[in-house]
């Protein structure tokens, strides 16, 4: 008796992990063949849902919490099969040290940073496609005296997934690895436009609206939020 119920039970669970396995994979393919067709509203609902998963998901061992803020802000500006532009909002890098609120590092510090990490996980990270080209877009946020709040760009750069497969992503700087990519970094008297020799056009609206909306998502489900540089200082 026992064993006969032990033997129905294994072929009960065989046939459910089974039939899961089928359906997983019955998604996968249906996911590429639409993708493939050219169903761009596919692709960015995929986006979309991956961009999410990345904000539920916990921190990577490592990663500064200023970076992994800076992740969850990830905002599609335009994707296509074989290119996808994403833009990120990164923060000064503010820890508590006996007590006190240190900036440990700038934002600019933090967005080189984050945008080779979010070439890695567009490269690597998207199930069902494989982009040749990726460009990341980090802004920061910038609000003054009367309340006003502006997203300047911090940097723009572009990888191909040639270039990419060559970059050793564990043992060297960010810095290094973007100086191997198309990268343009804002200096204070040269500002960057991250549509100039954009690798895609983004939508005909606001771009800040784009990224702080990402944010508003990643509130509520990545570290709290620290001041700003200039909230700090003040």
């Amino acid at each position: 008796m026992g064993l006969g119920f032990g033997i129905v039970f294994v072929l009960a669970m065989f046939i459910i992990v089974g039939f899961m396995v089928f359906q997983a994979r019955f998604a996968a393919r249906q996911w590429r063949r639409v993708i493939a067709a050219g169903d761009m509203t596919a692709l960015g609902e995929l986006l979309d849902q991956t961009f999410e998963a990345w904000r539920n998901g916990r921190p990577s061992r490592g990663v500064a919490p200023a970076d992994w803020r800076a992740l969850h802000t990830a905002a599609l500006i335009a994707a296509t099969r074989e290119h996808a532009r994403v833009s990120i909002l990164a923060e000064p890098d503010v820890r508590v040290v006996e007590g006190r609120r240190v900036e440990v590092g700038t934002a600019q510090e933090v967005a080189r940073r984050a945008a080779v990490r979010m070439v890695e996980r567009l490269m690597y990270e998207v199930p069902h496609v494989s982009f040749a080209a990726v460009q990341v877009d980090v802004h920061t946020e910038y609000r003054s005296a009367d309340g006003a709040v502006t997203t300047p760009c911090l940097l723009t750069t572009r990888a191909t997934r040639e270039v990419a497969s060559w970059s050793d992503w564990s043992a060297v700087e960010a810095s290094v690895l973007l100086a191997e990519w198309h990268t343009r970094e804002a200096t204070a008297s040269a500002p960057v436009d991250p549509a100039v020799d954009a690798l895609l056009d983004g939508p005909d609206v606001d771009p800040t609206a784009v990224i702080r909306a990402a944010a508003s998502r990643a509130e509520g489900r990545t570290i709290p939020t620290t001041p700003t540089a200039q909230e700090h200082r003040s």
